[in-house]
């Protein structure tokens, strides 16, 4: 009998910090509110993110499916282990496409309130197949949702 190749799984802990003129729990809404989200929750304009169900509780699961406009590939899904409002939300996530898992993270949200607004932690656990570049585009995902959050905050304040 031969044993199925196993792809190489790379792991990485990546950690992006940044600071928002927004309270914790202004920032901490834009997390829990699924429509927020599909508007901040994409690295640019050329990616779509859809939710086919949002349920943010501790023990809710979020599906969503996302990928270059008009081509969702991609299938997430979320499950919560901790909502402390205003202050961390800690998350699973797994990432297919297709029946294949491409990576598998834990993900932390550290909110803390500072004298210009809020520092949002996120540390990003992860687990990922197909070499470097899956780790790569995790950070690079994350890190221009969280420079979108930048501006749907600001559209909050317009509103």
């Amino acid at each position: 009998m031969t044993e199925l190749a196993k792809p190489p799984v790379n792991h990485a802990t990546l950690v992006i910090e940044r600071g928002y003129e927004a309270s914790p729990a202004r920032l901490f809404a834009a997390f829990a509110n699924p429509v927020a989200r599909m508007r901040w929750g994409v690295p640019s304009s050329n990616v779509e993110l859809v939710y086919d169900e949002a349920d943010f509780r501790v023990g809710g699961l979020d599906r969503s499916r996302c990928g270059p406009r008009g081509n969702l590939i991609y299938h997430v899904e979320a499950r919560y282990h901790d909502i402390i409002p205003g202050q961390r939300i800690v998350y699973s996530e797994v990432v297919r496409q297709g029946e294949y898992p491409l990576s598998f993270a834990l993900i932390t949200v550290d909110f803390e309130a500072t004298a210009g607004g809020s520092r949002l932690v996120l540390t990003d656990q992860v687990a990922a197949y197909g070499g470097a570049s899956m780790v790569d585009g995790h950070r690079a995902g994350l890190e221009g949702a969280l420079d979108n959050l930048t501006l749907e905050l600001e559209r909050d304040v317009a509103a």
